[in-house]
This record gives structure tokens, sequence and C-alpha cells, in this order.
């Protein structure tokens, strides 16, 4: 597709959906999120998450094990494929709630139909905090899931949603993790410049939507730090070209 930025000029960024990855000029890009998802380990925080899904599974099946009916290697197997179901539960509704934003947003617009509710009841949770944030607040749409291009830095990404929000030029990140994480605010630092680069104007406040999945209820942060937390992205960009360079040499 083609990125068009303030000043008249262009480029063509391609997008491979299948493996996630931005080129240009035949040229790979590295993404946002592959960036801080390389440089960034979230380990120590998945980690709490696994031990609940393997307790949870243990004390389902504790009774089979205690009487022998259940082996070590079946339940280590149970816990693995537990663990799993809700990993893949939990990316397919944060998808569901992605997409129905997108939606919600182009319609919005003039550029899609109303979207319809998906039937996942955390799904319907997420976007019923989705709701409520936008009551609560003056939203003036611009754009849903914008691609966007450095041209200065060569990385590429995707921006959940572009707004003005109460009155100030903002980049929106949709996110229904149990938490907000730190990387977050680099996420959207990275998008802001890139935005200001297309829009012509300087992004006044980048915003982390949160939305519980449980409570139906949203957890809206808004970064004060964009031009800090941007410095702190292009030294991790900077670690993940030195990686990549790493790894290549290594497979030689």
């Amino acid at each position: 597709m083609k990125i068009e930025f303030n000043d008249g000029e262009s480029v063509d960024l391609e997008f491979n959906e299948a493996k996630h990855q931005y080129s240009h000029n035949g040229e790979f890009v590295p993404a946002v999120t592959s960036v801080l998802s390389t440089t960034i380990a979230k380990q120590q925080f998945l980690m709490p998450w696994a031990v609940k899904i393997g307790a949870e599974w243990f004390k389902d099946n504790s009774e089979a094990f205690s009487q022998a009916e259940i082996s070590i290697e079946d339940m280590v197997n149970g816990i693995k494929r537990a663990y799993k179901k809700r990993s893949v539960g939990a990316i397919n509704i944060g998808r569901a709630v992605h997409e129905w934003c997108e939606q919600a947003i182009l319609w919005k617009l003039g550029n899609a139909e109303v979207p319809s509710m998906p039937s996942e009841e955390q799904a319907v949770n997420a976007i019923n905090a989705f709701r409520e944030w936008v009551k609560q607040n003056e939203v003036e749409w611009l754009a849903a899931e914008q691609r966007v291009y450095s041209r200065t830095h060569n990385y590429a990404g995707t921006v959940d949603a572009v707004a003005r929000v109460n009155g100030e030029f903002t980049v929106i990140d949709f996110k229904t993790s149990t938490r907000i994480y730190e990387e977050y605010y680099l996420q959207v630092a990275a998008y802001s410049k890139c935005v200001e680069d297309i829009y012509g104007e300087p992004v006044d406040a980048a915003y982390i939507l949160r939305f519980d999945k449980e409570s139906g209820k949203f957890d809206a942060d808004k970064s004060d730090n964009i031009d800090v937390d941007f410095i702190t992205f292009c030294g991790l960009l900077v670690g993940y070209r030195g990686l990549t360079k790493l790894r290549s040499r290594g497979k030689g």
C-alpha cells in the first residue's frame, strides 16, 4: 500500500499478513512490535499466569492423579494443552475485539457497515469497555488500523486508531491484556513519530486503552513522555538490528 506523507512524498509499503512482516522496495522493514518482543523479555510477567493455569488443571484432575489414573507424563501434557488452549483463546478474543473496534471506527467514518457483536462473553465485555470509554470522551475518529512507516529510522507498524480526543491529536492503541506493560509506552511513541510525519502536526497524546475481558471496565493510560520513550525505542531498534545480524552470522 502507498503511504503518503505531509510533504507530498510517498512510499510503497508491503505487508505479508501470514508472516506479519513489512517490506519496502523488496527490503525487510522491522515491525514495531517485533522490535519490542525481541529486545524486551516478558516471560517474568507471563510466568504467574502459566503457573495459575497449571494449578487450575491440577485441581480439576487431582483425584485421578492421586489414584494413579494419570501419570506424570499425562499431567505434564495436560497442563501444556491447557496453557495452549488458554493462550490461543486469549489471542482469538483479542483479535475479535480489535476487529470490532476497527469496524466501528470505519462505520463512524462512513467506510463500513455497523459491526455485529461477537459471541464470546469476554470479547463482548471488552467491547463494552471500549464503548464506555468513547461515551466518556469527546472523540473525533480520523483513521483505524493505519499503516505507518518511518522514513528516518526505517521501521513500520499498524496504529489501531488516530483521533482527536477532547481536542487533542491522539494516537491510540487497544489492548486486552491483563495489565498495561511497560513496552506499550514505547510502542505508541514509535507510532506517534510516524503519525506526525503523515499528518504534519505533533501528536499531543498517546493513549493505551486496556479493555478488561472479565469486568467490562477500561484502563486509559495517557502517555506524556512520547519524546523520551521514542529515544528508548530507537535504542532498542539499534539492538534489534544488531541481534538480527548476529543471528544471521551464527546461521552461516
